[in-house]
Formats: structure tokens, C-alpha cells, sequence
């Protein structure tokens, strides 16, 4: 999708091409002459190596219209080009020290409309064949509004339409500064030249804080996450459930070769360049250990590959998606996905193209807005959403 000749100037400028990047040009090209300036290939870095699951709904139940906006977007936007959203229900396994919470928290969501219900272990077990609850854990929580995607198959998509609404796409292209004159943007300059604009969204990941730490501090940190895929003996079928397993650092999901990818095992690094790109071994020997505990082939699981990646976190887990008050006029953040970058895309690119145009919208700001955060320092505690943890902060 590379362009010939350097554009000079644009109505907005996109910093990452990643899939917020691309999500966020579709919206815009529709009325608006979008640029999207990428340091490497699109959707290369996180985007490529994320696991491609939609868990929103269950991650947003303070704020439903969330879930749905995003939800109902993939359910529209499945059989665009190659893209394919393949709905699956999610169980939550529970430990044994948290099957009371676990109880009133689905008995609470069920009552606000939610299809969430509390299986005991006999229960999981006859609802998925390939889960087998064993050591520890006594239950679980089915959510059914999840599902997953290819994500690069995905975000590629999403540049297509962008492109055809008329975005044009610069990649192996570093934007080297945002120019900013009287405390408004300008534009940006790059390696290949400069793009004038009055718009700038910043949509680099963990990137991103380092773009803005001369204009306005963001706190966002950089960490480390990973993936391995499993075979099991036996194919996981299309009742195979996606999961995850608080206090374990992993969730699942199916692939639909037959294979189970698991993932997790997120810490903050201080080295984000020189992260290594495999799967540590210290993760797959805490999978091999856990497989035998809650998958009916876990014995026998081989390991077939395995990756990591890097991500952007903020303190909260949640991604910021503003327009600073006190940047300059003209900036946009939307960065600090925290591994939720992939189903949070629609959201993302519906609050961008609202807060560039400003146009109405029934999404809620404060979940994303930057002054819920008492101090803009990157030095927070890092939170896994792999552990599994926050669902239990409001019980």
C-alpha cells in the first residue's frame, strides 16, 4: 500500500499502522484526506502477534454500549474481503478459593441482562468435551457475546477499505517529530520529508509515550507478552470454548486448524527494543504443568510453536482515547490498549473520527479519557489482564 511520492500535506496524519491506525483511517477517509505513516510493514509488531480475541463485552460490563458497539461491528464486518469473526463462547475456570465470588458476580451480571451463567466442574465438563477440571479448580463462568479473529487478516482489511475511501499508506517511514507552532499542530516530519496537517493522531503503541514526552506526558509503559500453540490429541472441535484462568496469567482459544493457542504470561519490560521475540521457556513449562489440569488432552499436549510480543499498559489496563487538554490543538491520542487493542479497534476508531469531527456519539468518553489518571508518570504498577484479576476488583 506504499505510495510513490511523499505526500506534502494532508487533513489528518496517523502515527502507527497498526490495526487502531488502520481502523481509525477507514472511519476518516470516508470525508477527510488521511495519511497513515508507518516505521515498518503494516500491522507488523503487536497487531501481527496478538491472539486475535474479542472479549469485550465481559471486559466492559460497567459500560455495556462498549461491548455492543464493538460486537455488532464484527458480526457486520465478518466476510469483508478475508476477514472471518468466529463467534465462541469464553469460560472463565475458577479456582477453588474463588468459587463464592465467582457465584455473586455472575448471579449480578445475569440480573443486569448479561448472558453470563456459573457452571460447577461436572457442569464444564459436560458442556465442553475438551475441558477436564482438575486440581484446584471448581467451576467456571460461560460468557457467550466472545469470539475471535486473524489479526492481521483483520487490521490488512481495514487498510484495504481505508484505501479505497481514498487513504494513502507510508510504510518503512519513521515520523521523526509532531510539529506543533503556537501550541497548535502543524504536522509532522519524517525520514522522507514533512506532511502538513491540522490533525495528528497518535496511534503507536508503546511508541507512542515517547513521540509525546516533549508535548504531553502519557502513561503508558511498555510490556512483554507471549504465545505458544498446542497440539492435543485430539482436534479441539467447534464446542471447544475460549478461556482463561485468573490468578494463572493465561487465557485460550481454539484455532481453527485444530490446534489450542495459550497466551499470557505479561510482565513490563524496561528493554522493549531488545525484547526477545520467542516464547520463554520458563511459559511453556507453566503451560505444560497447567494443560493437565483443566484440558481433557493436557497430558499429552505437544508444543508446536510460540512468539512474544510487545504492548503498550496503562495503570488502569484501559486504553487512552483523547484529545489532551493540555496538548496542543489538534492532537489525538489513542494508544495503551493493554492487549485489548484488537476487539477495542471499532471503538477506538469511532471515538477518533467523534473527537476529530466532532460528531455525536453514544460511546462513553471517561473509560478513556486521560485526566481519569491522577499523575501522567510512567512508573505505575503493571497489571496483567492475562491473570485474570481485575474481574474480581468489584466483588
Amino acid at each position: 500500500m506504499d505510495e510513490d511520492s511523499h505526500p506534502e500535506n494532508a487533513d489528518v496524519v496517523i502515527v502507527g499502522g497498526g490495526v487502531i491506525g488502520c481502523a481509525a483511517a477507514r472511519l476518516l477517509a470516508t470525508d477527510h484526506d488521511v495519511v497513515v505513516v508507518e516505521r515498518g510493514q503494516l500491522a507488523a509488531e503487536a497487531t501481527a502477534l496478538a491472539a486475535g480475541e474479542v472479549t469485550i463485552t465481559p471486559s466492559y460490563t460497567d459500560y455495556p454500549e462498549v461491548g455492543t458497539h464493538a460486537l455488532e461491528f464484527f458480526l457486520e464486518y465478518d466476510g469483508t474481503g478475508q476477514f472471518h469473526y468466529e463467534a465462541r463462547e469464553s469460560v472463565e475456570i475458577v479456582p477453588t478459593a474463588r468459587i463464592g465470588e465467582a457465584q455473586r458476580r455472575s448471579e449480578r451480571l445475569a440480573s443486569e441482562g448479561y448472558d453470563v451463567e456459573f457452571l460447577d466442574a461436572d457442569e464444564v465438563e459436560s458442556r465442553f468435551s475438551g475441558l477436564d477440571l482438575e486440581d484446584g479448580f471448581d467451576g467456571g463462568v460461560r460468557h457467550t457475546e466472545t469470539g475471535f479473529v486473524d489479526p492481521y487478516t483483520f487490521a490488512t482489511t481495514l487498510a484495504a477499505d481505508a484505501t479505497e475511501r481514498g487513504a494513502t499508506f507510508l510504510t518503512e517511514t519513521d515520523v521523526t517529530e509532531i510539529l506543533v507552532e503556537d501550541d497548535v499542530v502543524v504536522g509532522v516530519d519524517t525520514d522522507a520529508g514533512r506532511i502538513d496537517a491540522p490533525t495528528v493522531i497518535v496511534a503507536a503503541g508503546w511508541r507512542t509515550s515517547l513521540f509525546l514526552d516533549d508535548i504531553t506526558p502519557i502513561p503508558v509503559r511498555p510490556y512483554r507478552t507471549q504465545c505458544i500453540v498446542l497440539d492435543l490429541d485430539t482436534d479441539v472441535g467447534d464446542d471447544f470454548p475460549m478461556g482463561w484462568i485468573p490468578g494463572e496469567h493465561v487465557y485460550f482459544r481454539p484455532e481453527l486448524n485444530g490446534d489450542l493457542l495459550v497466551g499470557g504470561w505479561s510482565f513490563a519490560t524496561d528493554d522493549p527494543v531488545g525484547a526477545s521475540g520467542n516464547a520463554d521457556e520458563a511459559f511453556i513449562q507453566h503451560v505444560a504443568d497447567l494443560a493437565p489440569r483443566f484440558l481433557a488432552d493436557g497430558d499429552t499436549a505437544r508444543f508446536v510453536n510460540g512468539w512474544a510480543g510487545v504492548d503498550g499498559a496503562t495503570p488502569d489496563t484501559r486504553p487512552i482515547i483523547d484529545a489532551p487538554a493540555d496538548a496542543p490543538d489538534g492532537l489525538v491520542v489513542a494508544t495503551g490498549f493493554h492487549g485489548r487493542g484488537i476487539m477495542t479497534a471499532p471503538v477506538a476508531a469511532t471515538l477518533v473520527r467523534s473527537i476529530v469531527t466532532g460528531e455525536a456519539t453514544d460511546l462513553p468518553r471517561e473509560p478513556f479519557a486521560i485526566d481519569r489518571f491522577e499523575s501522567r508518570s510512567r512508573d505505575f504498577r503493571f497489571v496483567s489482564i492475562s491473570s485474570g484479576d481485575e474481574s474480581y476488583e468489584d466483588d
